[in-house]
């Protein structure tokens, strides 16, 4: 039987984008999956792994932060909702896959911090603003040997995009990056234990043309598959 994986979303269309993606994913990579949002957060459902996905910045108060934007629509609702599931999660020992906002959280929960502001490492780069353009502007990321990342990559380094205004500051506990970018912006952090917990700074559901991605998304499969009974 195909796994369950909860996705979680968020709104607008960019939101809408990223969904229909990542539960393609999940479809070719033979899983079924189901959206987690505060109006429906499908707690009482057996899921069979956990996906947090991309969306909009995290609220610096969560890690206790005081760099808060002003007039900035922070969503406090889904940053709950998906702190409940994380915990939910860890606490079955699910495999969870975080995305781009959901790496941050990721390790926000697991006691790091953020970069709440990511331009200022950025402003020689020359980034693209519109979503279409930062989703097909690639930059090249390090990938560090002997983690779970480079086992499925079967390569030192990769081509990424770019759609992120934070980063990750201080790692959390339990966590070890496996990515960086030649500037040091930290791309990708894993667990050292035995399950599969993996966050990633970019998003993989627009790259899943290449086999090393496709390669991610199976073996995340692969590891819920080992939660259904």
């Amino acid at each position: 039987m195909r796994p369950l994986i909860g996705v979680t979303k968020s709104y607008g269309f960019s939101g809408l984008i990223q969904n229909l993606a990542i539960r393609l994913c999940l479809y070719f990579s033979k899983a079924r999956s189901i959206n987690l949002t505060s109006k429906y957060p499908q707690f009482d459902v057996d899921i069979h792994g956990l996906v947090i996905s991309g969306g909009t910045d995290l609220y610096p108060g969560i890690y206790k932060s005081k760099d808060i934007k002003e007039n900035y629509k922070y969503d406090h609702e889904r940053d709950e909702l998906e702190l409940a599931w994380l915990t939910q999660a860890k606490r079955k020992k699910l495999p969870i896959f975080c995305i781009c906002r959901g790496a941050q959280l990721l390790n926000i929960f697991m006691g790091g911090t953020l970069h709440t502001d990511v331009s200022k490492i950025y402003e020689q780069a020359n980034y693209p603003n519109s979503l279409w353009g930062k989703i097909f502007y690639r930059k090249k990321i390090n990938i560090k040997p002997d983690t779970r990342l480079s086992d499925i990559f079967k390569q030192n380094e990769s081509e990424v995009n770019s759609l992120h205004s934070q980063s990750i500051d201080k790692v959390g506990y339990g966590l070890e990056v496996s990515a960086v970018e030649n500037n040091g912006v930290i791309q990708a952090v894993e667990n050292e234990g035995a399950c599969f917990i993996m966050g990633l700074q970019f998003h993989p559901e627009f790259l899943f043309y290449r086999k090393d991605i496709r390669n991610l998304f199976h073996k995340f499969v692969m590891e819920s598959k080992n939660n259904v009974h």
